[in-house]
């Protein structure tokens, strides 16, 4: 055993910046025999996570900024939780309880992953953890009664590292529906696609969106090309004149989960048989937004150099019903005071055959 493997697992914090209020802000380092993991402060975003392909060559497969100023600045919510509701929520607004609650309109009058601050945007507390063989970052975080436009106050998340473990309480009944909003490209920091990927959903059933970008109720995937329920390419390209696809600029659509919380078998599977890795994904949560990043631009610089563009990667948000707060038919995320918020999602890795 060389003195790195024995040293594992590892975990520090080490400063990454200072924020333009002039804020301390941590990248925290995570590593085990196969995974290094880094997450800072801001947004409890993902900055990196390097996985070995079939040749043992570790690679990052997150975009992600090389310095704080990118993550200040951003405009695709890169690898950040968004919340407290992810997703858009039409209106910009919300009734509960009786009562309206009117929120940021950042997004063609609706309110996209709960405004331009919200959780994308806080600074969070880090703090690195390594006992027992296992390694990860804790996150928390707490809010004021109103922050947002959301009623509730004293929320605390904490994620872990290659599990997302999130766990709030609220003051006062509130609307709570967070996600994970990483890129993801198996291919590493030269690929420069997803096009080359394999993607699976185990979903019968898609939202459509309307013409705001808003989801509507579910609809069968069956002879459409939202149809991943065998290994196929994210590419859309061949469905470019389907109106769906030409309104989400390509893939940007909750897919209703056959089997969530099971645990057994992946809901999502995604593969680069160039490298050979295989990621599977596992969660508890009823719904997954594919987003292959229609929106991403030229502008963006992201970690290995490369330019924003659309597919550049895909993010795969493990979430709540997307607009629910708006679709009466579907149930609201209502975390009420006494009781605990928790949702979970796993992701593993190997290498495909």
């Amino acid at each position: 055993m060389n003195d790195y493997q024995s040293s594992l697992p590892f975990a520090e914090s080490t400063l990454f910046g200072r924020t333009s209020r002039g804020e301390n802000v941590y990248l925290h380092t995570v590593k085990n025999a196969s995974l290094i993991l880094r997450c800072i402060d801001v947004g409890a975003a993902v900055h990196s996570l390097e996985i070995p392909d079939r040749d043992g060559v570790p690679g990052n497969i997150l975009l992600g900024y090389d310095g704080l100023s990118g993550y200040e600045e951003d405009t695709c919510w890169c690898g950040v939780l968004c919340g407290p509701v992810a997703g858009r929520i039409g209106g910009a607004s919300f009734t509960l309880n009786g009562s309206l609650h009117c929120l940021e309109a950042n997004d063609d009058g609706s309110c996209l992953h709960s405004g331009s601050t919200g959780f994308s945007r806080s600074l969070w507390h880090g703090e690195v953890f390594s006992a027992s063989g296992e390694a990860g970052v804790r996150f928390s975080l707490s809010t004021l009664p109103g922050q947002w436009g959301f009623p509730g106050a004293i929320y605390t998340l904490k994620p872990d590292s290659l599990s997302l473990v999130m766990k709030a309480r609220a003051s006062e009944p509130t609307l709570l529906a967070p996600a994970f909003h990483g890129y993801f490209n198996l291919g590493g920091e030269s690929s420069l696609s997803v096009a080359d990927h394999r993607l699976a959903i185990d979903a019968d059933r898609f939202m459509p969106l309307d013409v705001q970008h808003l989801p509507r109720m579910p609809e069968s995937v069956e002879g459409t090309p939202f149809d991943f329920r065998t290994l196929r390419s994210p590419d859309h390209a061949p469905w470019k004149a389907d109106p769906q696809i030409k309104l989400g600029k390509g893939y940007d659509h909750p897919f209703l989960l056959n089997s969530p919380g099971d645990f057994r078998t992946p809901d999502i599977v995604l593969e680069h048989p160039g490298t050979g890795r295989r990621m599977e994904v596992f969660t508890d949560q009823p719904a997954c937004v594919l987003y292959t990043g229609g929106s991403l631009i030229s502008s963006q610089r992201f970690s290995g150099g490369r330019s924003g563009a659309p597919a550049l990667a895909l993010a795969l948000e493990t979430q709540w019903y997307p607009n629910a707060a708006a679709l009466p038919d579907l149930p609201k995320p209502v975390l009420f005071p006494r009781e605990t918020y928790e949702s979970s999602t796993r992701w593993s890795f190997s290498i495909g055959q």
